[in-house]
């Protein structure tokens, strides 16, 4: 085909699918049909629940309990500036060989202390807890320090740290 045929062939395709197009539009009036109610509309919220809490009779509240667990530190909050539990957890070795660490691991538990191994990176980390009160923290480390002679470090114990890896 010669280039001349081939421009108006193009050029005739062109000009009938213009046509197909605005003739429609131009003999209606250029009015388009009305198009029917496809969205619904969204519903009010709902009235927001009222909690009513009583207020604790002065006669059951014990002062005295009170200021002897704030004194023995048995009151304190075990909760983070974020007001998410704190909890802490003993590192105790860290191992190339997962069967090392799974056999500390085991002797740990035979003593009824709990403990846990978890992979980082290359390692394999041997873990006693985790606990929420750091008295019984300190009492299992001088305990693993005296019975197995492992140094063991204070962390904090972050219970998604297997999901993250």
């Amino acid at each position: 085909m010669k280039y001349g045929l081939k421009q108006r062939i193009i050029g005739a395709i062109l000009v009938v699918s213009i046509a197909v197009i605005f003739l429609p539009i131009l003999l209606d009036g250029g009015q388009r049909p009305p198009l029917s109610q496809t969205t619904t509309p969204i519903p009010d919220a709902p009235d927001k629940p009222s909690i009513k809490v009583a207020a604790p009779d002065p006669d059951d509240v014990d002062t005295d309990r009170q200021a002897k667990a704030t004194e023995e530190g048995h009151g304190k909050s075990a909760l983070t500036e974020r007001n998410t539990l704190a909890a802490w957890t003993l590192q105790a070795a860290s191992f190339k060989t997962e069967d090392n660490a799974l056999r500390l691991r085991d002797r740990f538990r035979k003593v009824d202390i709990r403990s846990y191994v978890r992979k980082n990176k290359a390692y394999y980390v041997v873990y006693a807890g985790p606990f929420a009160d750091t008295e019984k923290a300190a009492k299992t480390k001088q305990r693993l320090k005296t019975e197995f002679s492992v140094s063991a470090i204070m962390v904090r114990y972050d219970p998604m740290a297997d999901v993250r890896n």
